[in-house]
């Protein structure tokens, strides 16, 4: 075998998850029931289907990852637990081999996952709009497929690094929630959280700008940012709007700067510090696709698999 024969024989066995086509298939009648109540007051055909598939990536951005961590989390760890890997390294497979193809296989089922729901959602938006604006859908697909990828990348990591599935179920679960249900439902603000122990325990004066990078390192957020680079004005996702930029500016000009990231209400325009931009959601993409992956197949080629 090679990493290609890893991949289509881990493509051809996770395809046939009936938890996966069941996934699939929710997400894509969730995505046509999006594009027929899409609407918006005032709004042209058009803005109308840019507002539908901005909404959709707020949607994708809290499922996507769940669904990429359950299809992945096995993949090695399956393996592991079964047996099945003392065949794939006996074929001859070395490790290198069985890490890159179940990374190929699942990227490519959570991928096509992805475009399935795309095709369902400018299906509708073809049917009852007439109108297709390229730049809108086919930037928030490329960036949805690299977020989805990031969870494959931590999920594979996780999968090669734990011998049970006990423990890949678990550090599946941990991730998703660390790295997503924290901003989702802040019961325990990160924001808060750093801004305690940076005033509170260290004593320093208040910093919103280091509350604000300690929370851009989730990719759930940096996800969010991503769309505002393919998205026209008026749809951004807005963030950070208590950055020592925007207040200063608020206070110039009078304006809101306190509160969520509602898009568009209360708008000041930005001046932030690079590391909060919204072309820095691409660093932090690539570093939570790249990093979990050396640190997965580190811990892979120490284990003892016997």
């Amino acid at each position: 075998m090679s990493v290609l024969a890893v991949t289509k024989k881990d493509f051809k066995g996770a395809r046939r998850s009936k938890t996966l086509w069941a996934a699939a298939v929710l997400l894509g009648l969730i995505a046509v029931l999006l594009g027929f109540t899409a609407r918006g007051y005032r709004l042209s055909a058009t803005e109308t289907v840019q507002n539908q598939f901005r909404m959709l990536t707020q949607l994708l951005s809290v499922l996507l990852p769940l669904i990429a961590l359950a299809v992945t989390y096995m993949a090695i760890a399956g393996e592991r637990e079964g047996g099945g890997i003392k065949f794939l390294l006996s074929t001859p497979n070395t490790r290198r081999d069985v890490f890159v193809g179940k990374l190929l296989s699942r990227l490519g089922i959570v991928a096509a996952g992805v475009v399935f729901v795309y095709i369902a959602a400018v299906s509708i938006s073809l049917t009852k709009h007439g109108v297709f604006p390229a730049g809108v859908i086919l930037g928030t697909l490329l960036l949805t497929i690299v977020y989805g990828s990031v969870f494959v990348s931590i999920a594979v990591a996780v999968s090669a690094a734990a011998a049970t599935r006990s423990r890949a179920i678990g550090s599946s679960l941990t991730s998703y929630f660390v790295l997503v249900i924290l901003y989702v439902f802040p019961l325990i603000g990160v924001k808060s959280l750093a801004r305690g122990v940076h005033t509170a325990v260290l004593g320093m004066d208040p910093n919103p700008d280091l509350y604000n990078a300690v929370q851009y390192t989730s990719p759930f957020l940096a996800y969010r940012k991503s769309i505002n680079l393919v998205v026209p004005d008026g749809l951004e996702q807005r963030l950070f709007r208590d950055s020592f930029a925007n207040a200063d500016r608020g206070a110039a000009t009078g304006a809101d700067t306190v509160g969520g990231a509602g898009p568009g209400a209360g708008h000041v325009d930005p001046d932030l510090p690079l590391y909060l931009t919204d072309e820095f959601s691409l660093v932090i993409l690539a570093f939570w696709l790249v990093v979990p992956l050396l640190v997965g197949y580190w811990a892979f080629n120490r284990a003892d698999l016997e």
